[in-house]
């Protein structure tokens, strides 16, 4: 192991995880990880592209209803061989902005969950084999975005979670989880922000391409194909980022500050980058749009790249902080379905200034804080601040409030409550095939 790569010691640490010694509480936070992720996906496979593509998919025989193969979320009971349920599902994630996520910033539990559990349903396995496999994958991709610091403007999704994944399909499969790694990241997506400010939304596959190639990266290495040990480094430390913490990939396991103690779950159907500004609105009284004069937030460099006018479609507008917290304002919907782009907000939006302040820079990225300013047309000022919003592991959702977007998200009813209970359980179920049956059903 002298001679390894970084990447190679990062999963060789993470794959060694004892679930023995793995906190109770860490073990629920997983389990929570790991039904957000699926919830999230299937609010986003109600959205109507994914509506449209399932139907493609399902009309060239890709998809049916049979007893075999993985999930694919949607309003009817699909299955799909594992790769292609990853692709589709981990897309679908993506398109409500409701994944969750960890900082400096990436979104593990999409690009490591989903392509875990179309195998572990595949496979038969047992619960506590997609526990074991999800937290060790997490912890690999959280350690990757630890240790580089991307480029603007590279953005996060496609590359560090495809390779979390790929170790968290080849522990399920009992194979070599860093040969699985090597060709994950033999072949990364380069992904970048200008498509979430257009609202290109072809983006939202950048998460479904992800986990599709952590299904694959152990069909390559059965197959015989090899991967390269230092393709991550130098993608990832030369081109598109910078190593700037190397030891986050050599250090030994901290079972007490595992990667699944540090996320964050989102509750406002929005980039990440903007919650704190939402959450420092509902802080404030209310106000009638014509009576704001002026919105001043003040934020962290980092958030920046969001100080800008949304185009007139629903992606856009997720990735523009003056629109955002000019819906906030407003009282618009900022949930998964409700979500749209609408004039009368990005007129508001137009009269919300955005800056950087030296005393809240500071604080990052161990907060990411904001601070919302609404100076009224009688001459009047109001201002709330907040330092990391409501869901951050630093202000967490409680147990109640997890379960009660999943089941929001998830649809609903018996079947829902079902889901969650297998999935916030997985010691208890012995058969991931049947961990998406409906409350009538035995899982096991």
């Amino acid at each position: 192991m002298a001679d390894a790569s970084l990447l190679d010691l990062a999963v060789s640490r993470a794959a060694d995880l004892n679930l023995a010694r793995v906190p109770a509480a860490s073990l629920k936070r997983a389990g929570h990880i790991i039904a957000d992720t699926i919830g999230v996906s299937c609010a986003g496979a109600r959205q109507g592209p994914v509506v449209a593509l399932t139907g493609i998919e399902r009309r060239s025989g890709r998809l049916g209803e049979g007893a075999h193969g993985a999930t694919v979320f949607g309003g009817s009971p699909l299955r799909a061989d594992s790769e292609r349920a990853a692709f589709l599902n981990a897309t679908a994630g993506s398109f409500v902005e409701l994944d969750e996520g960890m900082r400096p910033t990436g979104h593990p539990g999409m690009q490591v969950v989903i392509p875990a559990v179309a195998v572990a349903e595949t496979e038969k396995a047992h619960g506590q084999s997609l526990l074991r496999a999800v937290i060790a994958g997490y912890e690999v991709t959280a350690r990757l975005f630890t240790a580089y610091r991307l480029t603007y403007p590279a953005h996060p999704h496609g590359h560090f979670g495809a390779v979390g994944g790929a170790v968290a399909v080849a522990m399920i499969l009992d194979q070599d989880p860093v040969e699985a790694a090597r060709i994950a990241a033999t072949s990364p997506i380069l992904s970048v922000w200008d498509a979430c400010f257009e609202g290109a939304t072809a983006r939202n596959t950048w998460m479904g391409s992800a986990a599709e190639l952590a299904v694959r990266a152990s069909r390559l290495a059965e197959a015989g194909f090899t991967g390269s040990p230092a393709s991550l480094e130098s993608s990832f430390g030369a081109l598109a980022g910078t190593l700037v913490d190397p030891e986050a990939l050599t250090a030994p396991l901290d079972y007490e500050g595992l990667g699944v103690t540090r996320n964050y779950f989102k509750r406002h159907s929005a980039c990440a980058l903007s919650h704190a500004a939402v959450d420092a609105v509902r802080q404030l009284p209310a106000f009638d749009p014509a009576h704001i004069e002026r919105v001043d937030v003040e934020t962290v460099e980092n958030n920046m790249k969001l100080a800008r006018q949304a185009a007139p479609n629903a992606l856009s507008a997720r990735f523009s902080l003056p629109y955002v917290v000019a819906a906030a304002l407003s009282g618009r919907s900022l949930d998964a379905d409700g979500f749209q782009f609408e004039p009368e907000t990005a007129q508001l939006a137009a009269r919300v200034e955005t800056r950087v302040a030296e005393d809240l820079q500071a604080q990052w990225p161990g907060a990411s804080p904001a601070r919302v300013t609404v100076r009224t047309t009688d001459g009047k000022s109001y201002s709330a601040r907040v330092d990391n919003p409501h869901g951050h592991y630093r202000d967490p959702l409680t147990e109640d409030e997890v379960e009660q977007k999943f089941l929001g998200l998830a649809g609903g009813g018996a079947a829902s409550q079902a889901w969650w209970g297998r999935l916030t359980n997985l010691f208890d179920v012995p058969d991931c095939s049947r961990l998406f049956f409906g409350a009538g059903d035995h899982a096991d």
